[in-house]
């Protein structure tokens, strides 16, 4: 696990996520995050399908796909769009090239 201090924020890290052009669900995102944010009290299914949503709303990411878990409920697959990808670069991208 990474030190907490060394990490972007949890927000920043479920989006760009997404940057290689991933499609993933908030279940996806979760087990991706986790070994690095798993101590993180917002790194749950529903606090994530949240964060995609609202990233949706955004414009950053865009729906992609639909599917059912193997408990039944409904999973919704997201793809970051152009203008999150331009977003993602301006301004999250500080975060791997601190000025």
């Amino acid at each position: 696990m990474a030190n907490n201090k060394e990490l972007i924020p949890l927000y920043y890290a479920i989006i760009k996520h997404f940057l290689d052009g991933t499609e993933a669900c908030a279940d996806d995102v979760v087990t991706a995050l986790s070994p690095n944010y798993g101590n993180y009290k917002l790194l749950t299914h529903k606090d994530v399908e949240e964060a995609l949503a609202t990233a949706k709303e955004n414009g950053l990411l865009d729906e992609s796909n639909f599917g059912i878990d193997e408990k039944g409920q409904l999973q919704v697959y997201y793809k970051v769009t152009d203008f999150g990808l331009d977003m993602m670069d301006r301004y999250i991208g500080k975060y791997n090239n601190p000025k």
